[in-house]
């Protein structure tokens, strides 16, 4: 039976409260801001009320977690990751709602396999990255990290859900570094994506000179690194390439909701009360704030409805009109204390699959926050991203209390 041996119930709980901590402070913050933008909701419509049940389950949840073996996480990690890839797959068959096919639906039972997919994401290659250290030359090795790295946030993004594929990537970098890859190869392996904004970029202003900076900057990297001639000639070809398919890519490949969000972060004041009235209304709420706020329950743009999916998306922007820019500081003094914390654990633990977990999990919940905030105050062009713990989500709260749980057990059983 393959989930046999999943479980170690001999095993004690004990909480590490330097990564708890700073958990339930965001935990917190997030139920005190609900209860303003829930208002007078009713008990079945209150998302307040209804984060208290998921808050529940996410206690089991991280509770159960406890137990798991991560030995076993790593025996069937690739299992796993075959089982996310049809689970993605199967959404393309299911029914579209609101314009994406995200879910797979049995009876009354709603199933997001893309949320799931991270933690089973970070599994597979916390697993592969941990079984091939210290791999410091070009070669096949890296088509294989770019292929089991690639396949599912490209299947994300094809649902539609560009914020949940940014996710998927976010974490490959700092397990890269984390296990030993050599940083040049790392930037080689994202200076495509720079090729393709700079021509965004040049194209949008009319500036043909940007382009032609970065290739000239990337060309002295590659004779600067040392490379052989073939691994320069080759990249640059395939720069040059993908930064000139730019056009294709926008015009064939995005669809048209992904051309409005870069167009309109670009200038949302194109259109003030069309495509770029989120971020609008989303810098009015944080600046109208100032450093104190205008107290719980007193922020007008929520009260109004002009700040749109307030429970979760721009629940931050929320946060600062009431609260003000002191509450922000503290959530970022709780993250930076979760990150630091983690830090100390990761140089202490002997498995190198275990760390690189850690790794994974504390990094995709510090990137869903970074990422959040940059959109809320134009730093990123908008898509639908929660806070974790803070952003009112059933199967997001319930995934997110699996990474923390499974990061409290590797912590106790690995160090």
């Amino acid at each position: 039976m393959i989930f046999k041996g999943l479980f170690d119930f001999k095993r004690e709980i004990k909480i590490q409260w330097r990564i708890i901590a700073p958990i339930l402070f965001l935990i917190f913050m997030g139920f005190l801001i609900l209860s303003s933008t829930s208002g007078y909701a009713s008990f079945v419509t209150s998302t307040f009320y209804k984060q208290i049940l998921w808050l529940n389950v996410g206690l089991v949840a991280f509770i159960v977690m406890q137990y798991v073996r991560i030995q076993y996480l790593y025996d069937y990690s690739y299992i796993l990751y075959i089982s996310l890839f049809f689970l993605l797959c199967l959404t393309f068959v299911s029914p579209v709602i609101e314009g994406a096919q995200r879910w797979i639906i049995i009876g009354p039972f709603f199933f997001q396999p893309s949320e799931f997919g991270k933690i089973i994401y970070i599994i597979c290659l916390s697993r592969f990255f941990s079984d091939n250290r210290n791999k410091n030359k070009f070669s096949f090795y890296i088509i294989i990290v770019l292929l089991l790295s690639v396949i599912p946030p490209l299947l994300v993004f094809v649902q539609p859900d560009l914020g949940t594929a940014i996710l998927y990537l976010s974490v490959i970098i700092p397990l890269l570094f984390w296990s030993n890859f050599n940083g040049k190869l790392i930037f080689l392996m994202i200076a495509p994506i720079f090729s393709v904004i700079t021509v965004a970029l040049a194209e949008y202003y009319q500036y043909l000179f940007i382009f032609y900076v970065w290739m000239l900057m990337f060309l002295l990297f590659l004779f600067y690194s040392r490379f052989k001639m073939m691994t320069v000639f080759s990249n640059f070809v395939i720069n040059v390439l993908i930064g000139l398919s730019g056009p294709l890519i926008w015009n064939n490949i995005l669809a048209q909701h992904h051309r409005d969000r870069i167009i309109f972060y670009l200038d949302p004041f194109k259109e003030p009360l069309g495509r770029g009235y989120q971020a609008i209304q989303s810098w009015i709420s944080i600046g109208s704030g100032g450093m104190w706020g205008k107290g719980l329950g007193n922020g007008t743009q929520k009260s109004l409805n002009f700040l749109p999916v307030k429970d979760t998306d721009f629940i931050i922007s929320v946060l600062s009109e009431e609260l003000g820019f002191i509450s922000i500081f503290f959530l970022l003094t709780a993250v930076l204390f979760f990150v630091y914390w983690i830090l100390e654990y990761l140089v202490k633990i002997e498995s190198n699959y275990s760390s690189l977990l850690l790794l994974g999990f504390s990094s995709l919940i510090f990137m869903h926050i970074i990422i959040n905030m940059s959109i809320v105050s134009g730093l990123l062009p908008i898509t639908g991203l929660p806070v974790p713990f803070i952003s009112y989500g059933g199967s997001f709260f319930l995934t997110c209390s699996i990474l923390i749980g499974l990061s409290n057990n590797i912590i106790n059983n690995d160090i």
